[in-house]
């Protein structure tokens, strides 16, 4: 029998009348489920029927604006036959039939109270919606993996069939309304998908002397400053690549982190799935995370069968390892999301905003579904995160303060020719929507540092580097993380850039000859013979 505490959660699902679904105007729902009780029910007849009856007149309107109760649940049949109560509810947008039937089973539950009888399971054996309007025609097929049989398109409206026996906790959880909003969100991507980034550029540099035209990865290979590994788009870094992105960091520390009163942290390199489902990511990062398995019993006995394969092969019998093992998460992806675990729940003190900090302790990691080339597109790539946290007005004035002392770093100490764009959200583009951010006037939005690569061709022509960005990314992951300031709104904003692309940049336009490096690398760092090879 169902639980009166979980059906007053229930109760109050059916707030979701009210959602705003994007790009939908009118809907037509139509559905049939059958309720089971765990004793017959056809003596109840009566009892049931003035349940039913009163549901239909009033708890299946509740909710509906005034003037749009035609737009709300009707029930349109029902019939008891042993301990099956079959219903056939309609309805529009307000009070949706969906929700009609959750709000029933609340009140029969309260009648199975009195006469002994409840709820053992519901059987949703059709629901459809028609009429869900997309706001445009899609040029495309559109499909849902799972519980959907068949969305047929008309124009610029969409009809969805629901598979059968849709179990009823994917109607609990909202997952319908979900549904619906995927299906109008793709076809809306469809608009945008495969277009160039937008952005608009906001400063460049001044024209530099390029001392070098070749690409900087080839020629540190070729000298062993860095040498590949058995993955793709990994390298160990030699002496000297380290001393150079040693130098780097202590260029970024002096002149950026210390002045602006940012404090070094260490951030998870490991996300369990509860982060990107927060952060976001879950929505669209699987073509591009590295995942982490675990076995799922640790014991050597369960594992011989894999052991002896390669004690007699030599080889690594994947198939029977996939079978034993689960996934847990990913690999760090975007950095910063980790580092929320830290704050998670808790209401931060006015006292301790803004908070300023850094990670600086490892890699992160991607699948470069495009291809990898040299350093300037790796999947493993070592990165300074900077993260600021605060009022939005803290976080829009860090934010700015950021940019500048980048700015400066890029422009006059490793005199490189460098753009500043503004650009869509990054955080938007890696959750599958490349639009430009709704709250940009409110200070919500990126910056993307881009350098230019000799190597490429021509600077009005070729592909510049992207090295480095800062953004304002709002209430977005305080909300997601249930983090709270003592005071007023919070917000937070972040930078990232990698040493592999800052190097590369470098390389490229000033050579591999240290009299053509700025002043402030020389000073830093020290070149040594590296590794010889027979």
């Amino acid at each position: 029998m169902l639980r009166g505490c979980r059906l007053s959660r229930l109760g109050a699902r059916c707030c979701v009348d009210s959602l705003q679904l994007k790009g939908v105007v009118k809907m037509l729902f139509e559905l049939d489920a059958a309720l089971e009780f765990s004793n017959d029910i056809e003596g109840n007849k009566s009892e049931i029927e003035e349940v039913l009856t009163k549901a239909d007149k009033e708890l299946f309107k509740r909710g509906a604006p005034k003037g749009k109760e035609d737009e709300a649940s009707e029930l349109k049949s029902w019939s008891i036959k042993g301990k099956v109560l079959n219903v056939s509810i309609a309805s529009g947008r307000y009070v949706r039939a969906t929700d009609a039937l959750l709000r029933l089973r609340n009140q029969l539950n309260i009648l199975g109270a009195k006469i002994k009888v409840g709820i053992r399971k519901i059987e949703i054996r059709k629901l459809e919606i028609k009429e869900i309007e997309l706001g445009r025609e899609p040029k495309a097929p559109v499909k849902i993996a799972f519980y959907v049989d068949s969305i047929e398109v008309k124009g610029d409206k969409a009809d969805i069939k629901f598979s059968p026996l849709l179990p009823v906790e994917v109607v609990e959880s909202g997952g319908v309304d979900r549904i619906i909003e995927l299906v109008v969100e793709k076809v809306e991507r469809q608009e945008y998908e495969g277009k160039a980034e937008v952005k608009k550029l906001l400063w460049e540099s001044k024209p530099r002397k390029m001392f070098f035209d070749k690409d900087p990865s080839a020629e540190l290979e070729s000298m062993n400053w860095i040498r590949r590994t058995h993955s793709k788009g990994q390298f160990v870094y030699g002496r000297n690549f380290t001393s150079l992105a040693n130098a780097l960091r202590e260029i970024i520390i002096e002149n950026m982190y210390k002045p602006l009163g940012f404090r070094e942290m260490i951030f998870p390199k490991f996300e369990p799935w509860d982060v990107p489902k927060k952060s976001g990511h879950a929505k669209s990062i699987y073509p591009d995370a590295y995942y982490v398995m675990v076995p799922k019993v640790s014991s050597p006995k369960e594992w011989e069968d894999t052991m002896d394969y390669f004690r007699i092969t030599g080889e690594i019998h994947k198939e029977s390892i996939m079978k034993k093992v689960e996934s847990v998460g990913i690999l760090s992806y975007a950095q910063c999301p980790p580092f929320w675990q830290f704050l998670e729940g808790k209401v931060v003190k006015e006292e301790s905003l803004p908070l300023n900090v850094y990670d600086w302790s490892g890699p992160t990691y991607r699948n470069e579904a495009g291809g990898t080339h040299g350093i300037a597109r790796v999947e493993e790539f070592h990165r300074a995160e900077t993260l600021f946290i605060g009022s939005p007005e803290q976080v829009i004035k860090i934010a700015k303060e950021v940019e500048n002392k980048l700015t400066f770093i890029l422009d006059e100490l490793l005199e490189l020719e460098v753009k500043k764009y503004s650009v869509v959200p990054w955080w938007m583009a890696q959750e599958g929507d490349k639009k430009l951010s709704d709250n940009a006037t409110e200070g919500v939005g990126t910056v993307d540092f881009e350098a230019y690569l000799p190597y490429r061709g021509e600077k009005d022509k070729s592909e510049w580097l992207e090295i480095q960005n800062v953004s304002v990314i709002g209430e977005k992951y305080p909300k997601a993380f249930s983090v709270k300031s003592s005071k007023g709104e919070l917000w937070s904003g972040c930078g990232g850039g990698s040493f592999e692309r800052w190097i590369c940049a470098l390389l490229a336009q000033k050579g591999l000859e240290e009299k053509n490096w700025p002043a402030e690398v020389r000073k830093r760092v020290k070149i040594e013979d590296e590794v010889k090879f027979a």
